[in-house]
């Protein structure tokens, strides 16, 4: 049973998605550019974007693939705060870098590792006060992979609906659909572009 406090860290983490979700996307516009500048052939620039995700897994093993395996060991067991933020920074300057380069490959499933790995780090800091258990922090992980899903995308239905799908976790669907809208609207509103609106038009 969802109580008042579980409602209120949903919406507190749908804001926060309804943040970073722009950022994001912004960050992935910006790398784009910056491989553009360069003025390098498209072998040299995968060549590169290849070598930064190489470097980057030197640190972590976990910025390899597209992180769903990740993601499911986090549901499983969620790590500590140091090292959910190790990760986080090397998969996202990962994605940046292979997006950037041109690399074939989506961005859904690394998208939903950024969310959870947000929705997590805000429940570590959260729990300072709150001292909540493990299984809180899942549902706050859960919840952030549907509202920066729903943030990038601007589709709040389909990215609750598959959270949902996708763990089982029918119980959260009113809660992680009313924080999905919140953070699609908050995200639309700072930007007007989605995640694959911006793929395309700068990748064709």
């Amino acid at each position: 049973m969802l109580t008042a406090l579980h409602y209120a860290l949903m919406l507190a983490t749908g804001l926060l998605a309804g943040l970073c979700g722009p950022l994001f996307i912004a960050m992935m516009s910006y790398s784009h550019r910056c491989f553009l500048r360069m003025k390098l052939s498209p072998p040299w620039q995968l060549a590169l974007g290849g070598m930064i995700v190489g470097l980057l897994s030197l640190v972590t093993p976990a910025v390899w693939g597209n992180g769903y395996s990740t993601v499911q060991h986090y549901l499983q067991s969620p790590p500590l705060f140091s090292a959910i933020a190790v990760v986080l920074v090397c998969k996202l300057f990962a994605v940046l870098a292979s997006s950037g380069s041109g690399a074939p490959g989506g961005v859904f499933t690394p998208t939903l590792f950024v969310g959870l790995a947000m929705g997590m780090l805000f429940a570590s800091f959260s729990g300072l006060w709150l001292h909540h258990d493990q299984e809180l922090a899942i549902m706050i992980g859960l919840t952030g992979m549907a509202t920066f899903l729903a943030a990038t995308t601007h589709a709040p239905i389909m990215s609750t609906l598959m959270i949902c799908e996708m763990t089982g976790q029918y119980l959260l669907l009113p809660g992680l659909l009313i924080a999905s809208v919140l953070a699609s609207v908050l995200s639309r509103t700072l930007r007007q572009d989605s995640i694959y609106r911006h793929h395309v038009a700068e990748h064709g």
